[in-house]
């Protein structure tokens, strides 16, 4: 009894909450499929770009830096550049954001005044191309993910809240999937392709959602991290840490009067790193200091890993300088951000290469599917409840019919007597 209370409670939340949420799972769920190769594709759409042919030594980062500059104008100050492997250009970064004022709610590209990345030939230091970002393709594919093109404290909310109830949705799923017996088990898993449309949607929809449920509940999990500050602190501390890990260092007031020659300390800085990691990385990042601020960060996606996580690491410069003054090796870090470093690629399915990407691509298309095939079960559902009441209110209609044009059965009779 108690069983059937709850089985009929979840079925009315799987449904009103599917019907609430069902687009904006769509959405999430086909971007995700993009999303899930996006670098893949980026590439591909994109060879002239990404890809350069190692002729020699890479000019200095300085060097490059200054035509970036000259291309870029003054106007847009670079703000970020990416050391990648040798066969990969660099690229240089440029972006601001709009002031408050500027932003409308209801536009994501209204934060940004300008965000362009610039590829360049790091043995030539030819420029290959300039993108802007803001509008380019996986970028919008991306925010539309992420926060339906809304700016972001709007539309990753409404994305979270969304994605809330579609684990819900999952659970009282789940619920209403369990069956009574083995008979009922070996229907419940799979797809009867002989039977008729509306018994082969009903199928795809609750065995396919059951074999991708792990997975989708895994993708939901992580992506929710973009959306609420409270889920990330959250699984912070089951990694065992209090809370979000602080990664902006500042450098020392004081300034070490050995000082490097100010025109190489990037060169300088680039070089340092290399060695320390012993020229195992993918990316290395420069995040540029402004003007008033000596700190430059630096990470490092390393090619070979140490463990199951994403390898990434941290180091910090003094500008005014070139010294490093701290550092954060993926050995060291706390397992609480090695998770962190490795949220959006457990989200891709990225962790562990294409195996993984195709098992969160096949998930997120399943994902796609159960907001449609559940609403074809419900309108045809709906449509059988109208046709019966129909008939009912016909067959009530010609029974009145028949009383009022001949008298009852038992007038009959009394005439006859």
């Amino acid at each position: 009894m108690i069983w059937k209370r709850v089985k009929a409670a979840a079925a009315w939340l799987h449904l009103w909450v599917g019907l609430v949420t069902g687009i904006v799972v769509v959405i999430v769920s086909v971007t995700g499929c993009i999303l899930v190769f996006e670098e893949e594709l980026f590439n591909t759409f994109h060879r002239d770009l990404v890809r350069v042919k190692q002729t020699g030594p890479a000019r200095p980062v300085s060097e490059l830096l200054v035509i970036a500059k000259n291309k870029l104008g003054l106007k847009k100050p670079v703000t970020d550049i990416r050391i990648n492997e040798a066969d990969r250009s660099y690229i240089f970064s440029a972006s601001k954001t709009n002031k408050k004022e500027n932003i409308q709610w209801w536009n994501y590209f209204s934060q940004f005044r300008y965000r362009d990345d610039l590829y360049m030939n790091q043995y030539t230091g030819e420029v290959l191309g300039v993108i802007d970002v803001r509008y380019e393709f996986f970028n919008v594919v991306e925010q539309l993910h992420r926060q339906l093109l809304l700016i972001k404290p709007v539309g990753s909310v409404v994305i979270g809240s969304c994605i809330l109830l579609f684990l819900l949705m999952m659970i009282t799923g789940f619920i209403l999937w369990l069956p009574k017996n083995l008979k009922q088990l070996k229907k419940s898993l799979a797809v009867k392709w002989g039977a008729r449309w509306k018994r082969v949607n009903y199928d795809l929809h609750n065995s396919l959602g059951f074999y991708v449920l792990p997975i989708a509940m895994l993708i939901a999990i992580t992506g929710l991290v973009w959306s609420f500050r409270w889920w990330e602190a959250g699984i912070y501390r089951i990694f065992g840490s209090p809370g979000k890990i602080e990664l902006i260092r500042k450098a020392p007031a004081t300034i070490d009067s050995d000082a490097i020659n100010g025109n190489n300390t990037l060169d300088h800085v680039l070089a340092r790193i290399q060695k320390e990691i012993n020229y195992n990385y993918v990316t290395i990042g420069l995040n540029l200091p402004e003007k008033e601020e000596p700190t430059l960060m630096a990470f490092v996606y390393h090619k070979n890993r140490s463990d199951g996580w994403r390898n990434m690491s941290y180091f910090y410069f003094d500008m005014r300088t070139g010294k490093q003054f701290d550092q954060l090796m993926h050995s060291t870090k706390p397992l609480g951000l090695k998770w962190r470093n490795s949220n959006k690629d457990i989200h891709t399915g990225k962790i562990y290469g294409f195996g993984t990407q195709l098992l969160a691509f096949a998930a997120s298309l399943v994902c796609a599917s159960l907001p449609i095939t559940g609403f074809l079960i419900w309108w045809g559902k709906r449509k059988k409840k109208s046709k019966k009441s129909s008939l009912k209110r016909s067959s009530s209609l010609n029974q009145n019919l028949v009383f009022e044009d001949e008298p009852p059965v038992l007038f009959h009779h009394q005439h006859e007597r």
